[in-house]
């Protein structure tokens, strides 16, 4: 334990742990073949998600999310958000990619694929902003709430 960190390897046997290492890894590796082969659209998505994704390994890693949680709450959505907005953006460079082949291309869709596993279970699993009011009898939820209309 250093600076009240406690380190959690467990994390990267987890699908969420597997796919923001593959994340993290990937965007490093594009980032660095980028310098030669890519453009600067494609360096920044590298880089940002070697960074953004590194980050947030590193606080499930080392247990800080609760902490982190608890200092800012809305981190989740922040989370949900950055995985969005990146899942765009590659997609945009793998849309380019077509046009212009290039190697670099491989990492774009192996960083897409892994963005889209990710922000769909992120998705699935945040609770929802509204929450819609139960049904009124147990007759109503096995009708689907529809029980007594046309």
């Amino acid at each position: 334990m250093v600076f009240g960190l406690t380190w959690d390897p467990t994390f990267l046997k987890t699908r969420a742990g597997m796919t923001m290492t593959v994340e993290s890894g990937v965007g490093l590796l594009g980032a660095v073949i980028s310098i030669v082969l890519g453009n600067g659209f494609e360096s920044f998505i590298y880089w940002s998600t070697f960074f953004i994704s590194g980050f947030f390994l590193f606080t499930h890693v080392t247990n800080l999310t609760q902490v982190l949680e608890s200092k800012v709450p809305a981190i989740a959505k922040i989370h949900l958000g950055y995985l969005a907005i990146w899942t765009v953006m590659l997609a945009i460079a793998c849309i380019y990619r077509f046009v212009a082949w290039n190697f670099i291309s491989i990492f774009s869709w192996v960083l897409l694929f892994a963005f889209l596993i990710d922000l769909f279970f992120k998705y699935r699993s945040s609770p929802s902003s509204t929450a819609a009011p139960g049904p009124a009898t147990p007759a109503a939820a096995e009708a689907g709430n529809s029980y007594g209309t046309v």
